[in-house]
């Protein structure tokens, strides 16, 4: 088992105190496999706000896990969901190798495309104008005048309403999205197309390409595991 790549998705860590330490512990058994490489699929919080003002010590402590990781020599690769907010030129780029909105992986004759999801539906304006609004430079720089207590009342607001959330999206999953979505990627020669988002382990086939939803981290502690050999890959609880 050693060696492979694993990915996981949607593990909507807590804010609050000692919410860190599920997932430190999940990387230190996964740091005795000797991993290839880890992808965080998004969402690697109930909600990211990467500036100093949303900071708190259980996400310091996260990240200071992941930093060590990637020291190790396991590249760690972090993909932006749609609750993750100003990654890059914070401190988040301090603790992982590189920060983008998906990722090619080639294993064996296979390539696989890492991607959060959210964005397949190119017909949901709404949510696209909503993203668009929510993740700019005038709303980075925004926040510069939001005073501390305010932000920190609202780490905390969302901390208390989440942390009891099934964080469910929808009872019906887009699959004629995802189909068509794959089946295009399978035209620019993927294998295999990886979402998160959706919180339903699943695997549906895309022309001559296979899409996979990541389990959600957060319930299952289950990663895609990688043969970067043969290219397969199943499902592990590290």
């Amino acid at each position: 088992m050693s060696g492979r790549i694993f990915v996981i998705g949607d593990s909507h860590i807590g804010l609050g105190e000692d919410a860190e330490k599920s997932v430190v512990a999940w990387c230190d058994r996964l740091e005795k496999l000797a991993p290839a490489a880890l992808y965080l699929n998004g969402d690697l919080f109930h909600y990211l706000i990467a500036h100093p003002k949303f900071f708190t010590p259980a996400v310091g402590k996260v990240f200071e896990r992941f930093k060590a990781l990637r020291d190790s020599g396991v590249p760690v690769h972090y993909v932006e969901g749609n609750r993750d907010f100003f990654l890059h030129g914070s401190f988040v780029e301090d603790a992982v190798s590189d920060i983008a909105h998906s990722y090619d992986i080639r294993a064996g004759a296979k390539k696989y495309l890492i991607i959060h999801g959210d964005m397949i539906n190119d017909r949901d304006w709404k949510y696209r104008f909503w993203r668009r609004a929510s993740k700019n430079p005038v709303s980075k720089f925004g926040i510069n005048l939001i005073p501390r207590t305010i932000a920190r009342d609202f780490v905390d607001g969302v901390e208390k309403r989440l942390s009891s959330s099934n964080f469910k999206h929808k009872s019906r999953l887009p699959l004629e999205l995802m189909e068509k979505y794959g089946r295009e990627r399978a035209a620019e020669g993927y294998t295999h197309v990886v979402f998160g988002h959706f919180h339903e382990k699943k695997t549906i086939p895309a022309g001559d390409a296979m899409v996979s939803i990541l389990p959600p981290w957060y319930e299952t502690g289950e990663a895609m595991a990688i043969d970067p050999v043969t290219g397969d890959f199943d499902w592990m609880t590290v």
